[in-house]
């Protein structure tokens, strides 16, 4: 039987990993991907330049929304201070970010935000919480926006002894049940889901400790839909 995690000792990971520098799996201060930059710079010149990333961490694609011209709100439930000391690192930068350390299901997105991120976070709240605040966004999106997503799903995980863990009140979603939430969620929208097989291993030992089919998703909303209509339109690559 899997042992059970609680949030409050995963917060308490994060949080030292962040203040202390400390290597994690899903590698922090990795650079945002290439991708992601491309999509940043191909957004039509109407998009609204205020921009929500969801699990700020370590601050990477915070730092690039605002390199990109965003003015940025960052929410996560980790310490704020790691974030604000890059930030500080750049000339005029620290004054287009908005940090509220609070957990990023009980922040209530009520605003039109061109662009909003949430990487390697979404998996550790439940799946009603995903839903409510993804849906929350999408029903703030008022004209051409962009929702950038990478979400574990069918994620095993297990202690050093091989025992498998889970984190307390996690989404555990499979990719069918996704890629439902997203069909329901993003209704209206053009989305793309591509999956990829994520891996994380001890560093010492090489031992497998953590396997996910990882979901990265661009949901985008070119223009207002005409009232009475709605068009999904869905692709998924492997």
């Amino acid at each position: 039987m899997p042992v059970q995690h609680s949030k409050a000792s995963l917060h308490a990971f994060y949080a030292d990993a962040l203040r202390n520098g400390r290597s994690t799996g899903e590698k922090l201060r990795a650079p945002v991907p290439a991708r992601f930059l491309t999509l940043l710079g191909s957004l039509p010149a109407d998009t609204p330049r205020r921009a929500l990333d969801l699990g700020y961490g370590a601050g990477a694609y915070t730092i690039a929304l605002a390199e990109a011209g965003f003015t940025v709100v960052a929410v996560d439930q980790a310490p704020a201070e790691p974030l604000l000391q890059r930030l500080s690192e750049y000339e005029d930068l620290a004054e287009r970010v908005t940090v509220v350390e609070s957990l990023i299901e009980q922040y209530a997105v009520q605003e039109d935000f061109g662009a909003l991120v949430a990487k390697d976070v979404l998996h550790y709240l439940s799946q009603h919480d995903v839903e409510a605040l993804l849906t929350q966004a999408v029903q703030s999106s008022r004209s051409v926006n962009l929702h950038y997503l990478e979400v574990f799903t069918e994620i095993f995980r297990t202690d050093s002894h091989g025992v498998q863990i889970h984190i307390e009140s996690e989404a555990r979603y499979t990719r069918e049940s996704f890629s439902r939430a997203l069909e329901r969620i993003y209704e209206g929208w053009d989305v793309t889901v591509s999956w990829d097989h994520h891996t994380e291993q001890d560093t010492r030992s090489r031992r497998t400790y953590f396997k996910a089919a990882r979901a990265t998703v661009i949901a985008a909303r070119r223009c207002p839909a005409p009232v009475g209509t709605a068009a999904m339109s869905g692709r998924e690559t492997a």
